[in-house]
């Protein structure tokens, strides 16, 4: 009888240490995601309104050309491959939030620098009407 009492002991006190677990893993995992998706949020949003650039002054110059009928997908993809910008997301969200319905961009060859932010980039390569 006692050994029967024992067994049944050991199998609670096991489930209860498993429940346990589990629910710290769970814990964990929730902190660990909410953690996760605050910093890649703030990173995202300091793209957006901070001085971002890709290097430190003094940079590279760097030739950079935007034809006619790019578009500003285009444009920040390119700018992002050349290594001009570092998130071309952020700068495309950039250029819709200053009036982008009289930002135009600029058919030419622009001499740009790494070390220039995004709004310097912005003005450079666009008028507005």
């Amino acid at each position: 009888m006692k050994n029967v009492h024992s067994r049944r002991y050991l199998l609670l006190m096991l489930k209860g240490s498993l429940y346990l677990v589990v629910n710290l893993l769970v814990v964990i995992l929730v902190l660990y995601g909410t953690f996760y998706t605050c910093h890649k949020g703030y990173n995202f949003c300091y793209g957006i309104f901070g001085p971002v650039v890709a290097e430190e002054a003094p940079g590279q110059d760097k030739i950079f050309e935007v034809k006619d009928g790019d578009g500003m997908p285009d444009v920040a993809k390119r700018l992002e491959e050349e290594g001009i910008i570092t998130d071309r997301y952020a700068f495309y969200i950039r250029t819709r939030l200053m009036d982008a319905d009289k930002t135009i961009l600029k058919a030419g060859v622009y001499t740009l620098n790494t070390s220039m932010d995004y709004a310097t980039i912005i003005n450079q390569v666009t008028f507005k009407e």
